[in-house]
């Protein structure tokens, strides 16, 4: 009913506009590097978002219902894909210790990810943010947040013991409509590990048509994927024109909140293109911007969508079949990155937030203040959901722990949606640098795939003992 109400012409010459888009960027894929499509589709839709700006971005109507759609769309696929591809991985395995192995090296490597992001936001923090002074202002308003609000806010958050109920399976079918992303992982691998106790048991011969029908399955999902990547670019400028639109009309924020702004991108983007490319270049023995050139689907995707789950599907799909990661870890790693880590969200925007009100505040910080934000940020940066939000839920909770106002979290929510770009673009490609890690250090990454003189279909790579 709200859509019908807000309906105007010149949303539909909007629209209009769009489709001419849309027919650009279809000629273009044919004749140009996918890439650089992704890359003209975020420019358009910088430039169609301000163009097409207004309240309640009430012109782009069409074009937002659009960019909703393709979210929707990825995040339907999100649990088949995980459910399917874990259980077909670990069911050609012949014991469980690939699965013990791969899933300890995981969790190690992004919470490498998670600390190099606190201990980045903390340094830049502590000296840009005392220089440049003047923070006090922006916070001038924190009396006039009603406790009413601050309270609201505040139940956003769960306790420890929650917090670590949720991860595990509790309703197969309830976590796999929300997408419960480390409950899924658990049903897959239970599935897997019971598929094998039979299968050594009584026989592969009993447990066949299991696999006969997953297998199947899975093929089908794949294909219903395909259709639905194919699809990004125009995603990628619906949904980047949205964002465009929401800026330019909070112009008079941002300006208030710009050297925040500022420390968070710098941040983020120095963690997602200088750490990890380190992490690439030494440990995982792979070139990065040839790395970052072949995951830039899911990059784009993640910075427009500002979903970790919703660019899973992707981010899986680009690590299998341009990266050379084996099925097993790219099934493993990279959706137990959207709720383990999550560099981008658990770390550096809580830290930076908490680290801006103190020198506001004129908190005397020592370091034994700064171990202690990092202690927490880390616990905060195990069980989170890679979903649009979990970044307000982790400062908040962060505000609570350190004996800071809530309210101060609250005022800073005008640029919560326009770092969550940045945020997620990090947590994504550290989720996907992380998979290339532990396929190199468990022998299962394949250089012939990522030097693209082999096609990666139906490429199965063996694991050597290192």
């Amino acid at each position: 009913m709200n859509f019908l109400l807000n309906f105007n012409w010149i949303s539909l010459f909007a629209l209009a506009i769009a489709v001419i888009v849309f027919a650009i960027l279809t000629l273009l894929s044919k004749k140009i590097n996918w890439t650089w499509v992704i890359l003209i589709a975020l420019g358009l839709g910088i430039a169609f978002g301000i163009l097409f700006s207004s309240d309640n971005s009430s012109y782009l109507l069409w074009t937002d219902l659009l960019g909703s759609i393709y979210i929707s769309l990825i995040s339907a696929l999100v649990a088949p894909v995980i459910l399917l591809s874990i259980i077909s991985c670990f069911i050609s395995l012949k014991e469980g210790r690939s699965i013990k192995i791969i899933g300890i090296s995981s969790v190690v490597w992004l919470m490498l990810a998670a600390a190099a992001a606190i201990v980045l936001s903390i340094v830049f923090g502590s000296i840009i943010f005392p220089l440049v002074g003047g923070a006090e202002s922006v916070f001038s308003g924190i009396d006039s947040v009603s406790e009413a609000t601050v309270n609201a806010y505040k139940g956003l958050t769960s306790g420890i013991d929650e917090v670590l109920l949720k991860l595990f399976p509790s309703n197969i079918v309830s976590d796999l409509a929300t997408n419960n992303i480390v409950a899924i992982i658990i049903i897959g691998v239970a599935f897997a590990l019971a598929y094998l106790g039979v299968a050594k048991e009584e026989g592969e011969e009993k447990v066949a048509p299991f696999k006969n029908i997953v297998e199947a399955a899975k093929k089908i999902v794949y294909k219903i994927l395909s259709f639905v990547i194919d699809l990004t670019p125009y995603a990628v400028f619906c949904l980047i024109a949205g964002s465009a639109s929401t800026i330019f009309t909070n112009i008079n924020a941002i300006l208030n909140l710009f050297v925040l702004l500022a420390v968070i991108y710098g941040v983020a983007l120095l963690h997602t293109y200088g750490y990890n490319a380190l992490i690439l270049k030494f440990v995982a023995k792979v070139n990065s911007f040839q790395f970052f050139r072949k995951t830039a689907r899911a990059q784009a995707t993640a910075f427009t969508t500002q979903s970790s789950v919703g660019t899973l599907p992707i981010t899986i799909s680009e690590l299998k079949d341009k990266v050379g990661v084996d099925e097993e870890v790219a099934n493993f790693t990279a959706p137990l990155g959207t709720t383990i880590g999550m560099p981008g969200c658990t770390c550096v925007w809580p830290v930076l937030l908490a680290i801006f009100y103190a020198n506001a505040a004129h908190l005397d910080w020592g370091i034994v203040d700064y171990i202690f934000l990092a202690l927490i940020s880390i616990i905060l940066s195990v069980g989170s959901a890679g979903v649009p939000g979990i970044a307000l839920v982790s400062s908040i909770a962060l505000f609570q722990v350190l004996g800071l106002p809530v309210a101060a979290v609250i005022l800073l929510i005008p640029i919560n949606t326009i770092s969550d770009m940045a945020r997620t673009l990090d947590n994504v490609t550290s989720a996907s640098v992380a998979a290339t890690v532990v396929a190199r250090k468990t022998g299962k990454l394949n250089d012939e795939i990522f030097k693209n003189t082999i096609n990666a279909r139906n490429v199965k790579v063996e694991a050597k003992n290192e």
